[in-house]
């Protein structure tokens, strides 16, 4: 579910992804093997249900290894697995099959850890996947508190991993600004004052804090030692990093929009980020009509 209200603002961008399959990197320079992940809030199942090929069609022209999604509304684990078959997975686990699910689907065999509902207001999925701890989350889109107390949930599983050295990817829709593109924001007021207006219109919106923006929940993240691939990868000064909103509200549903704001993220522990050799945002093609997120590919090199 998307973050209240909060408006497009960013720019156009160079190092913008298109809809087909990139060369894995490592295997143009080193022949060696690679782990794909992709990252996907899909609107309640790929534009409320009303495309469903293009979204599964887009994803498997990705050829990815494991993919997260998010607003699975609604479905069983027996369609959660039809969709893991259109692009190529046979395995497949869903958190829940009522409200907004979230939900992980694989090439390599799924072991799940732990399907955590209490104390969140979507849920988080925690599994093991071809060696790696993998958490996919989709935190509150209305009130920062929440997504502050759901953060400090998923780290107090994170943080015994990461100080076991394990791999760990924590991915997913986390309905928060970073730190990171605070200066994207403070060169668009208006955003503010918009989101100013949303807290005061709306009784069950509170997603300022004191009346500012709040980036505490996203550094909470990156203070455990959870890395931000797009620090990486991305440039911060353009439109390439927004993974929201999309082409879907325009009448073409082709390009997407001259703004945006970033809340889906891939986070690395930081033995598996230094093995991370891309990460973008795919703003280009069906994406603009298949959901109101864009989806965040990252490739990784695996030993």
């Amino acid at each position: 579910m998307l973050l209240a209200l909060v408006a497009p603002l960013g720019l156009a961008g160079c190092l913008v992804g298109t809809s087909s399959a990139p060369a894995r990197p490592q295997e143009r320079a080193t022949g060696r093997a690679s782990l794909r992940f992709i990252t996907y809030n899909v609107y309640y199942v790929f534009s409320r249900g009303t495309e469903v090929e293009a979204g599964s069609a887009w994803i498997a022209s990705q050829e990815p290894d494991v993919v997260a999604l998010q607003e699975l509304t609604n479905i069983s684990e027996a369609r959660l697995e039809e969709l893991a078959a259109g692009w190529g997975h046979d395995h497949s686990a869903l958190l829940k099959t009522s409200g907004f699910s979230v939900g992980l689907t694989s090439v390599h065999p799924i072991e799940v850890v732990e399907r955590a509902l209490d104390g969140f207001h979507h849920g988080c999925l925690h599994a093991r996947v071809a060696g790696v701890d993998v958490f996919v989350v989709h935190l509150s889109p209305f009130k920062w508190s929440v997504r502050e107390r759901e953060a400090g949930a998923i780290l107090s599983r994170v943080g015994p991993l990461l100080d076991e050295g394990r791999d760990v990817v924590v991915l997913g829709d986390f309905n928060a600004l970073s730190g990171h593109d605070s200066g994207a924001l403070a060169a668009r007021p208006e955003q503010l004052e918009k989101s100013r207006r949303s807290d005061a219109e709306h009784g069950h919106v509170e997603n300022l804090r004191d009346g500012e923006f709040d980036f505490a929940v996203m550094q909470s993240f990156f203070g455990a030692g959870l890395v931000d691939l797009h620090e990486r990868f991305l440039d911060r000064a353009v439109g390439a990093r927004w993974t929201f909103t999309t082409g879907i509200w325009s009448e073409e549903k082709r390009d997407a929009p001259e703004g945006g704001t970033r809340i889906d993220y891939v986070l690395a522990s930081p033995e598996m980020a230094e093995r991370a050799l891309g990460a973008r945002v795919v703003r280009e093609g069906v994406v603009n009509r298949t959901s109101d997120h864009y989806p965040v590919i990252v490739d990784f090199e695996v030993e």
